[in-house]
């Protein structure tokens, strides 16, 4: 695989390989203080999506397996062979878009404040008129738009800190990024049959004032999932790593022991192209 296509990411720690994938508009920074954390217990690995951070962009129009090859190529390039994989958001859209394609290959899996279901006509409709208006505005039009659904009453009230780090890293990701994660999103496939295939340590989490993916969706998630445990984190909106970084921290610790200690299975044939995933060419 040719070197421009793999991706940014922060790692710290040794163990069990925790991978972290972050959200929309957001980058690998966003889980500054998981990675800190959690790195007593794993080998945590934050990385960038391809356009976010210090990745580079995906292929024009891009569908979801587009950053899920990516991801794939990134790990490969890690010597990563199995590993538990975490994704808020979009990026949970992504993990369980990987489970489809590469289950065999995943330890654990943590969900957090996401949804398994795609895009409502009306809402992939939203998506497609917020990629003429980066176009035409840039980022910060969809920064205005998001930020004051992201947190809860209390992260505004209290800590204002967090909402000038959240604008912060939203402010950062380029109008390319935005705009083809948009796209990826809005035609992004329905992933409800996943949840009956996965069978490893899985934690869904939800903010308790997720105005975004509100917390009841989480609740169907964790029934349609075999043995999944799930946290409701109080005082958090949309991003706990954030919000509740403590809390959220604690969760991911279990979720990497539990996966541990999990009875171990066969490592997984070496890579290759699977049928439905694109794959970026070397």
């Amino acid at each position: 695989m040719a070197e421009e296509s793999i991706l940014s990411h922060e790692e710290k720690g040794t163990g069990i390989p925790l991978v972290l994938v972050h959200g929309f508009p957001f980058d690998h920074t966003i889980w500054r203080q998981q990675v800190d954390d959690v790195s007593d217990t794993a080998r945590v690995l934050a990385v960038d999506l391809p356009g976010f951070g210090g990745s580079p962009l995906p292929p024009p129009q891009p569908a979801l397996d587009d950053y899920v090859a990516a991801l794939c190529g990134w790990a490969d390039s890690l010597g990563l062979r199995r590993f538990v994989l975490v994704g808020h958001s979009m990026g949970g859209y992504v993990a369980l878009n990987f489970a489809r394609h590469y289950g065999d290959r995943l330890l654990g899996l943590g969900l957090v404040c996401t949804r398994a279901g795609p895009d409502t006509e009306q809402a992939r409709q939203n998506r497609l008129k917020q990629i003429d208006t980066v176009w035409d505005q840039g980022t910060q039009a969809v920064v205005d738009a998001m930020l004051p659904n992201l947190l809860s009453p209390r992260t505004k009230e209290k800590q204002p800190e967090v909402v000038e780090r959240l604008r912060d890293i939203m402010q950062r990701a380029s109008a390319g990024a935005v705009a083809s994660a948009l796209w990826a999103m809005a035609g992004r496939p329905d992933a409800t049959d996943v949840l009956g295939t996965i069978h490893v340590p899985t934690v869904v989490v939800s903010g308790a004032d997720d105005a975004i993916i509100p917390a009841p969706e989480a609740d169907l998630l964790a029934a349609s999932i075999t043995g999944a445990v799930q946290e409701r984190i109080p005082g958090a909106g949309h991003v706990p790593m954030l919000e509740q970084p403590d809390r959220l921290s604690a969760v991911l610790r279990d979720l990497a022991r539990g996966a541990r200690r999990a009875p171990d299975i066969p490592d997984p044939p070496d890579p290759g192209d699977i049928e439905g995933v694109r794959r970026r060419p070397d």
